[in-house]
């Protein structure tokens, strides 16, 4: 199953491992007709489920950026990671909210 931790400086549920993605060929046409998008069945990634041409599980692993989060006791994820900054993250991040 998926690993949970409490992250000790947000106070929030914090996934540092994950399964994947989970499904079927019954699940994945059950969420499809239940969100109204029974037109995406024909999409790649849906067609190969419903054909059983993937396994039920795919991706998952340890989170690696979550991981240093937690150990390097970071709040954002951007912290461990390059990417951009909105300026409401930045000031999160900072203190200055």
């Amino acid at each position: 199953g998926d690993i949970m931790v409490l992250h000790p400086l947000t106070g929030y549920r914090h996934e540092i491992s994950s399964m994947g993605i989970r499904v079927d060929s019954e699940s994945i046409i059950a969420q499809l007709k239940h969100r109204g998008m029974e037109d995406k069945i024909e999409l790649p990634f849906n067609a190969a489920v419903i054909n059983n041409e993937l396994p039920f599980s795919y991706g998952g692993g340890i989170g690696i950026s979550r991981l240093l989060m937690l150990l390097l006791r970071t709040c954002h994820i951007g912290e461990v990671q390059c990417g951009l900054w909105h300026d409401e993250h930045f000031r999160q991040v900072s203190g200055e909210v």
